[in-house]
């Protein structure tokens, strides 16, 4: 994904004029070289599995642009890893306010719920997670959203290990 990042330097300049006239103060930061940086050694923290040392450096890259997606979903991620559920939980729930359609952030907010005893809310969120790409993970949560329909559900721990077991089995499928 920090391959994908663009630098926001040549948008600001081309509406730098409509900025003046409308007379905005607000000068947004451009992405630098440095920024990209951090974010390139905190995706290599991240595929490492090294779920702290990534956490601060996400934090770090939310410095430079606390509307990143994709940095908030990867945040949320290495706070799941390391049991720090309602960290978690906001930073996925950033992560879609941010971009309604970030279907990872849909997976790992109802495994959130899930982890924080809410599985009752489970369902509302994994039911628009959709990855074609993830099968082994779309049939886990089509069997458990079957369970909790039927008011037959596993116990919130069994749920979440079975969850994230498909997820592991899915390979790059799921980031």
């Amino acid at each position: 994904m920090a391959e994908k990042k663009i630098d926001k330097s040549r948008r600001n300049f081309l509406f730098g004029a409509v900025r003046r006239i409308r007379k905005e103060d607000d000068q947004p930061v451009a992405s630098t070289a440095g920024g990209i940086e951090v974010v390139k050694a905190a995706n290599a923290l991240y595929v490492d599995e090294q779920w702290e040392a990534a956490r601060l450096k996400y934090k770090e890259c939310l410095e430079q642009d606390k509307n990143d997606a994709d940095v908030r979903y990867r945040l949320g991620v290495c706070s799941y890893r390391l049991g720090m559920y309602r960290q978690a939980k906001l930073e996925f729930e950033r992560a879609l306010r941010i971009d309604q359609t970030y279907q990872d952030a849909f997976l790992y907010l109802g495994l959130t719920l899930v982890r924080l005893g809410r599985s009752e809310k489970a369902p509302a969120v994994w039911s628009r997670y959709f990855n074609p790409t993830a099968v082994k993970v779309m049939r886990e949560l089509n069997l458990q959203l079957g369970l909790i329909e039927t008011h037959q559900p596993d116990p919130d721990e069994d749920m979440a290990l079975a969850v994230e077991k498909a997820i592991a089995e899915s390979g790059d499928a799921v980031g």
